[in-house]
């Protein structure tokens, strides 16, 4: 899928058959989900969507979706999970995500029912920074 948002190019990538395994393994439960905008490439962001597959033993974290763009706007990251609701009809999750307001704004407004969890790792390298 790729749509072009008021000059902002994006694109999301995801495998049909892990959505609908996702669909199938979270119908009745709430899932919890993580998502960070984890690099650039070149004039492009990488941001991915994962969850923690309970079929497996050690519960692997597993992709499903992927959000190429070019800027990190809220209007970016709502293209995301309005597609993600709509491949896998899952309307309310816990997502655990850094602190970044765009990631935030998107999460409540597309998810008013959800979870929203600040990632630890996150908050300890913010603490480290005003420390050092």
């Amino acid at each position: 899928m790729v749509q072009l948002t008021r000059g902002n190019f994006c694109t999301i990538v995801g495998l049909p058959t892990m959505l609908s395994d996702f669909a199938q393994l979270f119908r009745n439960v709430t899932a919890t989900v993580y998502y960070d905008t984890t690099f650039s490439m070149g004039d492009f962001c990488v941001s991915c969507l994962l969850y923690r597959n309970p079929v497996f033993e050690n519960k692997p974290v597993m992709p499903l979706l992927m959000l190429v763009h070019e800027r990190r706007t809220t209007e970016s990251h709502e293209l995301l999970f309005e597609w993600f609701i709509k491949l896998t009809k899952v309307s309310s999750v816990v997502c655990v995500a850094d602190r970044d307001q765009s990631i935030t704004n998107a999460v409540l407004k597309t998810f008013p029912s959800s979870t929203m969890v600040y990632s630890w790792n996150h908050i300890i390298g913010d603490v480290r920074v005003c420390w050092d």
